[in-house]
């Protein structure tokens, strides 16, 4: 972990999404404009459980890839950004391995691949109880 590492509070205070939509919940480490490493808790009771699914709540893979872009916006973020700068999701390839069944701790993985003026490609990756449940790379 880099020393420029801003504390947790700061460094997710960067992500524009609000309560049911943010699905980053700790820091784990940060190297900004790196890598880092994150946690996600989904608990089963949050409300796009309802209906995914009834009596048998999986987490939605289309989140897992929110989650990882979440993570990966903060992670390519440098210290000489505008704390305004927030990326947009521009291209995700993610394949699922296994699915998650809450509650679980979930670490989203992502680490900066390359910059092209205002785009940041990503390698990410979710593990769930040791084991890789999605991979890919994305581009914000």
């Amino acid at each position: 972990m880099s020393d420029a590492t801003p504390p947790a509070d700061d460094a997710l205070a960067g992500l524009p999404h609000g309560p049911g939509f943010r699905f980053v919940d700790a820091v784990v480490e940060l190297d900004p404009g790196v890598t880092g490493v994150a946690r996600w808790s989904p608990r089963g009771d949050e409300f796009f459980f309802v209906g995914h699914f009834p009596g048998r709540p999986l987490v939605p893979g289309v989140l897992l890839g929110e989650a990882l872009a979440q993570w990966a916006g903060v992670v390519g973020r440098t210290a000489d950004e505008d704390d305004n700068a927030g990326g947009v999701l521009a291209q995700i390839d993610l394949r699922l391995k296994r699915p998650v069944v809450p509650p679980a701790d979930v670490e989203l993985h992502a680490a900066v691949v390359r910059r092209a003026g205002p785009l940041g490609q990503f390698d990410v990756k979710a593990v769930a109880d040791g084991a890789t449940v999605a991979h890919g790379s994305l581009t914000l």
